[in-house]
């Protein structure tokens, strides 16, 4: 099932804007439509006599069919303002059409027409048995949501440096000597074999490493709790009691 969905801007960028986000939400160009002002006319205080072209009363006939307070509702905020026309080709994507043009800005079409028109869009019935107006009244609650401030973070990372120690190493030379000698050796120890042996040992540098913790980093946080005034506003129904009310001939049309 297709549907359509209709926006009003006042402003012709806000209008453009709500085009731009629902081509980038996935409607394609020729579901979206931007119509700028097109009724030219002088609208002063109550008078919104004001002629359409037939292309755009017949978009609000379509649209709305029989109802007519609809049909010239829209037509008359329409006149005055940019409207973005989306075709959606099912719930969901009208559900999400409408959901982009309200966060664009849409206007409400009911109060935009009550400020045209200068008086409360009321309900006047005929009194019959059973007849009701609510009374209606909104309601503030305040809630808190957590919103993300930035914060710190503490990376470890492993890296090498040079370092230097100095240290007396020792290192063994073995030499031979050789002097004169006369002596007298008797005919028994006069050959013998002998072997004279002699070891050279240096000292190296070795290296042996251990690891010792020499600081410790935490992160931590402190909560301070403070108090916020919310201010808005909030609407209810007031009900207008008239004791002498006397329906005339155009309310009764």
């Amino acid at each position: 099932m297709n549907y359509t969905i209709v926006g009003f801007f006042n402003e012709k960028d806000e209008a453009q804007n709500a085009e731009k986000q629902l081509m980038s939400g996935g409607f394609a160009n020729n579901q979206v439509d931007l119509s700028p002002f097109k009724t030219q006319g002088e609208y002063t205080n109550a008078d919104y006599d004001y002629k359409e072209d037939d292309k755009t009363s017949g978009f609000w006939s379509w649209l709305f069919d029989n109802n007519d307070d609809n049909r010239e509702r829209h037509s008359r905020v329409g006149a005055r303002t940019n409207v973005v026309t989306v075709y959606a080709k099912d719930k969901e994507g009208a559900k999400n059409a409408a959901s982009i043009l309200d966060n664009c800005g849409a206007l409400d079409v009911d109060d935009y027409d009550q400020k045209l028109t200068g008086r409360k869009n009321q309900d006047i019935n005929s009194g019959k048995r059973g007849d009701s107006i609510e009374v209606k009244k909104e309601e503030m609650n305040v809630g808190k949501r957590e919103v993300n401030q930035g914060g710190v973070q503490i990376k470890s990372r492993i890296v090498e440096k040079p370092v230097q120690e100095n240290i007396r190493l020792r290192d063994e030379r073995v030499y031979v000597t050789r002097k004169p000698v006369d002596k007298a050796v008797s005919g028994k120890d006069a050959f013998k074999d002998k072997t004279i042996e002699m070891t050279e040992r240096d000292e190296k540098a070795v290296v042996d490493k251990s690891t010792r913790v020499v600081e410790e980093i935490a992160v931590n946080k402190d909560v301070k709790v403070h108090e916020e005034k919310v201010s808005d506003t909030v609407r209810e129904t007031e009900v207008d009691i008239d004791e002498n009310f006397k329906e005339t001939d155009k309310q009764r049309r």
